[in-house]
């Protein structure tokens, strides 16, 4: 039996594997937005208890493989949650403080390594690196690094159209949503707004000519980005169009990161 043959049994006995980090991200974006009313994020969310806290913290460190959107079934452990994800960017000393209150009571299975990894998770979150607002258009939040990265070395000091049709890839694999603006691509890219556009609304128009050899054509021409694209960031698309990422670590960014660039971008605005 090879690899692949191998895998695919495995798949078929376990069904497929489950990102649980990115599903974790997620869920806690999805908390994010639950307080976000379009302008800004309400951060007035109630503080947990020690005991609500405590089997948070127990939970997320003992089932390690299990997405926190199971584990917030419980009302208590989704308050808890809730309160880390909205409250950490502005008020971290609080949260940590809040944490450390944990170690000054018994709770039963819950040790002080576990109390001391959560805290080092949750520090993280106030200290990385600032993330751009094209954190918001992707459904890959995990993965924004490696999109940027890859964006940035196809179309660096490329024409107009090269950039455009990069761009036209991305939207059309589902890695950068569409509602993407254009002038947050033309500033991120350093691009000239009006040959953006230009070329990008020409890119929809052959795609959709009723002469079918200019759609073939466009398709085409597509295809060889595409191809650069997916290299770059390191990436594939399945035959149920599900977006396949080859690197799925994510590198020195803690995912929780992720969470507060967002929150961020949000307070920016």
């Amino acid at each position: 039996m090879n690899i692949n043959e191998m895998s695919e049994d495995l798949e078929q006995q376990f069904g497929k594997p489950r990102n649980v980090t990115q599903e974790n991200v997620r869920f806690m974006l999805s908390l994010v937005q639950e307080q976000d009313d379009g302008k800004e994020v309400n951060e007035d969310v109630p503080q947990p208890s020690l005991d609500a806290l405590g089997m948070t913290v127990l939970a997320v460190m003992s089932y390690q493989t299990t997405p926190w959107e199971e584990l917030a079934k419980k009302p208590a452990i989704r308050r808890s949650l809730k309160y880390i994800a909205v409250r950490s960017k502005n008020h971290y000393d609080e949260v940590e403080e809040l944490i450390k209150g944990l170690m000054r009571v018994h709770t039963k299975g819950l040790t002080q390594k576990m109390v001391f990894g959560f805290i080092k998770i949750i520090r993280a979150l106030n200290t990385e690196e600032q993330p751009g607002k094209l954190i918001e258009y992707t459904p890959f939040p995990a993965h924004y690094e490696a999109i940027l990265h890859g964006l940035h070395s196809i179309i660096n000091c490329e024409h107009p159209e090269d950039a455009a049709s990069i761009i036209h890839c991305a939207i059309d694999d589902g890695i950068i949503y569409s509602t993407v603006p254009r002038a947050l691509i033309v500033n991120e890219f350093n691009l000239k707004k009006s040959s953006y556009d230009k070329y990008f609304s020409r890119i929809q128009n052959e795609l959709q000519d009723k002469d079918e050899r200019v759609r073939r054509q466009g398709k085409s021409r597509l295809d060889i980005y595409r191809k650069s694209l997916r290299n770059a960031i390191g990436y594939t698309v399945k035959s149920n169009e599900d977006v396949y990422f080859y690197n799925r670590k994510l590198g020195r960014k803690n995912f929780f990161s992720v969470i507060v660039a967002y929150c961020r971008s949000i307070l920016r605005s």
